[in-house]
């Protein structure tokens, strides 16, 4: 077959582009660090030059051209965020495989957009297509703008935790991340930069209509627009899933399943707590036992556990503490399991820990060991549900007799804490009622989280009054007031016979609490237990060995045992050796770890000394 000279220079030109754009990422890749491997490419080669020839046959647009940018930018897009994200935030290579993928589906979707629309322009409507297709070109860039835009707030590529942060939060939480770590008039600017983003796009669709318009339609072109289309659909479908950023969103996926997982057999594994009520707590001293999860707490900040913190932010705790009360028994070296509410409190709440090996769904319950052990069981949050799914708090709380949200839906709730003081009403003093309390505590915004009464602490002019360490101080403030009027009226009108609270993680108050840039002061956090006169002359055994463990390391992933123990609740389903009220506690530091045993408690360079009080 003859082929004319001006078809051999539109063959070789149309060769070399592809031939120039397949080279340039290799180049890329092995720039950042990241080399594909001759393994992975090499296969690649023919089928791509072919495939972006075609291409450029079929429409007549050339691939390095203003008419071809926006489509190319937004497969480029997908060929080179995650690569080079990951490549800056670990410095080192990872599995060479996945960029095979990534480089695929990028040139996959610049090969579906470019033939879809050399075929939509010739059916007419030019205008409405351009503008159509630049809202796929800002569509398909979503997930590349929300990498890139996560690693410039924290400097650090998308990882399984921030995953699953997106994954089990709500709009509201989102405006609060974008508003803390944004700011208003740079996120102004992000949405007049999509504007501008979009009429350029629509700008380089409208010279697309010029160039493929110019030529003739004939079977050969729309034949070639009709073959990648769907090669390009097949190669999406099989490559996407097998991508970095759709492992990640699987593993997520796969965690949210196996938490529902948890209702299942909830009914099998409370019959298995085998637990003799005649010899708990609720026996041999009734009355109730109220459990406070604290949000976003760091001790750091905490004048009662700091002396040198500048701001005198726990008064009640100070001056219960400093009474000589032999009731009140604060621990000084508590850490978080994790930075993030949802894996801590999985873990708090069930047997579950970083010790065990144990799964959440096959776990029991602080809230199931209560009931068998003759508590009518409370739980009271002024926190959302959080996500689309019910998170593994919401699954642990929708099992006790009585579970109420002060804004019963999937928001953040933007009720102050005190909130929570109406519920306590409720109860019957002449019962035995183990209440659980989740409150807001210090979540960002801090200055959202308490009402102008508590503004005792000022923002110097200029910093973010939402940020600020003297808001977060306020926030503290305020929690240790919630926490005064919980524990009078509970000892006033509800024979109270033990109290305890600790935080979910702690705070780093420049980055708040992202695992993906981890730093000690996000789960150093406080936690202290109220015992009554009747719970110490009850169970004198436990108050000496909380007593002990004043200085002793503890993570709060072991609460489920140690309110096992405070119950005198054992059973089948308990382990002395992680219960902080029993004698046979068996963790020194050495043998402690937090974010999920990424990092060791003697790692900590603040760490205090671990030493255990005398035996009385």
């Amino acid at each position: 077959m003859n082929i004319s000279t001006e078809h051999q220079d539109h063959l070789i030109r149309w060769l070399t582009a592809a031939a120039v754009y397949f080279l340039l990422l290799i180049a890329f890749y092995i720039d950042i660090g990241q080399d594909m491997g001759a393994e992975y490419f090499l296969p690649l080669l023919l089928p791509m030059l072919a495939a972006l020839v075609l291409v450029q046959y079929g429409t007549r647009v050339p691939l390095f051209s203003w008419a071809a940018l926006p489509n190319l930018l937004t497969g480029v897009g997908w060929c080179v965020t995650f690569p080079l994200l990951y490549a800056w935030t670990y410095q080192s290579t990872w599995y060479q495989s996945k960029i095979c993928f990534d480089f695929c589906v990028g040139t996959a979707l610049f090969l579906l957009l470019t033939a879809v629309e050399g075929a939509l322009h010739r059916l007419g409507h030019v205008r409405l297509t351009a503008a159509f297709l630049s809202v796929l070109n800002f569509l398909a860039l979503i997930i590349p703008f929300l990498q890139a835009a996560y690693y410039c707030i924290v400097w650090h590529c998308l990882s399984p935790a921030s995953v699953m942060a997106l994954y089990l939060t709500n709009y509201r939480e989102s405006i609060d991340f974008i508003q803390s770590n944004v700011g208003l008039i740079p996120t102004l600017l992000i949405v007049v930069g999509f504007g501008l983003f979009l009429f350029l796009c629509w700008r380089g669709h409208m010279a697309f209509a010029r160039r493929t318009l110019a030529e003739d339609t004939t079977a050969g072109r729309m034949g070639a627009m009709a073959f990648l289309t769907v090669a390009a659909i097949a190669a999406e479908a099989w490559y996407l899933p097998q991508t970095s950023v759709a492992d990640l969103w699987n593993d997520v996926r796969s965690y949210v399943s196996q938490t529902q997982e948890y209702s299942v057999g909830h009914d099998e594994r409370l019959d298995s707590l085998m637990i003799d009520s005649r010899t708990t707590l609720a026996a041999k001293a009734p009355g109730t036992v109220i459990l406070v999860i604290g949000e976003s707490a760091s001790r750091n900040y905490m004048k009662a556990y700091t002396p040198d913190f500048p701001y005198e932010d726990t008064p009640w705790l100070s001056q219960k503490l400093a009474s000589g009360d032999p009731g009140f028994l604060p621990f000084d070296n508590v850490y978080s399991s994790w930075s993030q509410t949802v894996p801590v409190l999985q873990r708090a709440l069930t047997e579950q820990s970083q010790y065990n090996g144990k799964e959440f769904f096959d776990s029991a319950s602080i809230v199931d060991v209560a009931r068998k052990a003759g508590y009518e069981t409370w739980w009271f949050s002024n926190q959302g549900r959080y996500g689309q799914y019910d998170s593994a708090i919401t699954l642990v709380a929708k099992t006790a007799d009585h579970a109420e949200w002060t804004d019963d839906s999937y928001n953040f709730s933007d009720k102050y804490d005190e909130t929570l003081l109406q519920y306590l009403t409720r109860l019957d003093p002449n019962r035995n009622n183990f209440v659980v309390l989740h409150i807001m505590g210090s979540h960002i915004y801090y200055n959202n989280r308490y009402p102008a009464s508590f503004e005792q602490f000022r923002t110097e002019e200029g910093d973010s009054v939402v940020s600020s360490l003297p808001s977060y101080a306020n926030s503290i403030l305020y929690t240790d007031y919630v926490l005064s009027q919980v524990f009078d009226y509970a000892q006033k009108n509800l024979n109270l016979q033990a109290m305890v609270y600790f935080s979910d993680h702690g705070e780093n108050l420049e980055i708040s609490h992202n695992p993906d840039v981890f730093s000690f002061d996000m789960v150093r956090i406080p936690m202290w237990i109220y015992l009554s006169p009747a719970y110490r002359q009850a169970l004198p055994g436990h108050t000496q060995a909380l007593r002990r463990h004043r200085s002793r390391y503890f993570t709060n992933d072991m609460l489920y045992d140690t309110i096992c123990g405070l119950l005198n609740a054992p059973s089948g389903r308990y382990n002395p050796e992680q219960d902080f009220a029993s004698s046979s506690y068996g963790f020194y530091r050495k043998d402690l770890t937090t974010m999920l045993g990424q990092h060791r408690l003697t790692e900590d360079p603040d760490g205090l000394p671990e030493e255990p009080a005398p035996m009385p």
